[in-house]
């Protein structure tokens, strides 16, 4: 917990940021389902 009071929330906003884009961009793409968490049954 130290990390996150001696440093700002700033890494951590542009890490999800870019986690976002990527995971957006991939189903967008097709490379991943929007449905695969869910069972096929």
């Amino acid at each position: 917990m130290k990390f996150i009071t001696a440093e700002s929330f700033m890494p951590s906003v542009i890490y999800r940021i870019i986690l976002g884009i990527l995971l957006i961009a991939l189903v967008g793409a097709g490379v991943l389902s929007p449905n695969a968490g869910e069972s096929a049954g």
